[in-house]
C-alpha cells in the first residue's frame, strides 16, 4: 500500500513538472528546441562527432564512431521493447489540458528514446574520447530536455532514458576499449 501512495505521488508530482516545464516556454527557445529535438541530432550528429574523434586520435579504425553507432543501435533497439512493455501515455494524452509543440509520437511516453539513444552515443564517446566528452554531453543533454520541454515527454521518461542510455554507451566503450 506504502510503495503504490508512492508511486502515485511520484506519477503527480511528474505530471505537474512536466506541465510546468510547458509553461515556460518562450518563442526563441522553442525553436532551439524543437531544432534540438530533431532526429539527425541525436543520431547522426553524435555519430558523426565521434568520426571527428577519431580524426583528432588518428585512427586508422573508426573506433568511436562505430562505437557511437553500436551504442545508439543498442538503446533504440532496447528502448522500443521498454515502451512496448510500460506503454506510459504522453503528457498531452494524460492531460489533455497539456500543450505541446510540434508533431505529438504516437509511440508510447517510457522511457524517453531521444534522450536514451543520445546518452547511449554521447556516453560512448565520453569514454572513448575524453577530449569531446562534454561536446558530446552537452548536446545529449540539450536533446534530452528538449522532449519535456516540448511536452512530448515526462520527466521521468527522459531521466531514466538519459540513465539508461548512459548505461549502455558506457558498457559499449568499454567493450570496443578492449576489442582494439
Amino acid at each position: 500500500m506504502l510503495l503504490q501512495a508512492v508511486v502515485h505521488d511520484l506519477v503527480t508530482l511528474d505530471l505537474h513538472l512536466t506541465h510546468e516545464t510547458s509553461e515556460l516556454r518562450w518563442g526563441p527557445a522553442t525553436a532551439f528546441f524543437a531544432l534540438t529535438s530533431m532526429w539527425w541530432v541525436k543520431g547522426p550528429l553524435l555519430v558523426g562527432l565521434g568520426g571527428v574523434s577519431d580524426g583528432i586520435q588518428r585512427r586508422l579504425i573508426p573506433l568511436v564512431m562505430l562505437a557511437s553507432a553500436a551504442a545508439f543501435a543498442v538503446a533504440s533497439g532496447l528502448n522500443f521493447a521498454l515502451k512496448e512493455l510500460v506503454d506510459r501515455h504522453r503528457p498531452p494524452v494524460s492531460d489533455p489540458n497539456m500543450s505541446y509543440v510540434g508533431d505529438l509520437p504516437s509511440s508510447p511516453s517510457f522511457p524517453s528514446g531521444h534522450a536514451m539513444t543520445a546518452f547511449a552515443a554521447a556516453t560512448a564517446i565520453a569514454v572513448l574520447c575524453p577530449r569531446m566528452r562534454w561536446p558530446a554531453l552537452a548536446i545529449a543533454l540539450l536533446v534530452a530536455i528538449s522532449r519535456p520541454y516540448l511536452g512530448v515527454h515526462f520527466w521521468a521518461d527522459v531521466i531514466v532514458g538519459s540513465l539508461l542510455g548512459a548505461a549502455i554507451g558506457f558498457a559499449i566503450a568499454r567493450l570496443a576499449r578492449r576489442a582494439a
